[in-house]
């Protein structure tokens, strides 16, 4: 209905479905819980999908080659405390996932003070394990959410962040904020970190 059309978007998580974005005209939107050199990679094969495309395969008169990737990120002045609360939620992100879709046990609520990033690490060891042991390779799609750096921390902590991805050449940052056991008044107040110190920096 609308003229031109709006510009069309696809959720990629793998290599595969960067290269059919690109031929099809499609922006992506790139899980970025592997990392910053993940989602580099992930850009270098949108990048050479998008050079070796001939139109053919084109879905929309509105060719849209957007580059977006996820950003996990709790900002506080607290650094040290928004990496607990950061890693804490992707923690339980990242054991939900592992019940809803693999059948481990469900999460339970873990204390703010825990390790959460040791957890994680632990968790990450484990998975590799089993998958060598299948002699499956161990992916980036596969152990990305067991990686923990990410934008937790101070608002300078988030701006590096951000800046390794316009680096990268990332169009656009999406920040996941809410992952599972981060208070509201955290998730506000990252809201407004962002507005008042990350955003202005990249205007």
């Amino acid at each position: 209905m609308q003229t031109p059309h709006p510009p069309l978007f696809m959720a990629c998580s793998q290599h595969d479905s960067l290269r059919q974005a690109a031929e099809l005209g499609i922006g992506a939107l790139v899980m970025g819980f592997a990392g910053a050199e993940d989602v580099r990679a992930m850009r270098a094969v949108y990048d050479e999908a998008i050079a070796a495309r001939d139109g053919s395969r084109f879905v929309s008169t509105e060719v849209n080659d957007h580059f977006s990737a996820l950003c996990p990120t709790v900002v506080l002045d607290d650094a040290p405390r928004a990496l607990r609360l950061g890693t804490r939620g992707q923690r339980f992100f990242a054991e939900s996932i592992a019940h809803w879709y693999g059948g481990a046990p469900a999460p339970t609520g873990y204390a703010e003070d825990e390790d959460h990033a040791g957890a994680l690490d632990e968790q990450r060891q484990k998975l590799i394990a089993r998958l060598h042991e299948a002699n499956i390779p161990a992916r980036p799609v596969d152990t990305g959410t067991y990686n923990t750096d990410h934008a937790y921390g101070d608002a300078a902590t988030a701006i590096a962040y951000v800046e390794r991805l316009r680096e990268i050449g990332v169009d656009e940052v999406m920040c996941l904020i809410q992952m599972g056991t981060v208070p509201q008044e955290v998730c506000l107040e990252t809201i407004r970190q962002w507005g008042e110190h990350v955003i202005p920096r990249f205007r």
